[in-house]
């Protein structure tokens, strides 16, 4: 069986890091993916290189509250 993931946010990967902990803290299961992995061999960023790494649940009917908690570290970023 194949476990259904829900996507709740994508930024840069020092958010996405900071988030993902404050997931896990709360129990909420999830994981990062990168988008251009295995697309930069080198490290060096390409024209058109996109920053951004996605975060997503693995707990489909947790991901409303996974989103309360990224909103408030957001809002909590931004003051």
């Amino acid at each position: 069986m194949e476990k259904q993931s829900v996507k709740v946010f994508s930024g840069l990967a020092i958010d996405v890091n900071t988030i993902k902990k404050l997931l896990q803290n709360s129990g909420i299961d999830c994981f990062a993916q990168n988008r251009n992995a295995g697309d930069n061999e080198n490290g060096w960023a390409e024209q058109g290189f996109d920053p951004y790494v996605e975060l997503f649940v693995t707990q489909p009917d947790r991901a409303d509250e996974a989103t309360a908690i990224i909103d408030a570290f957001l809002n909590t970023k931004a003051e």
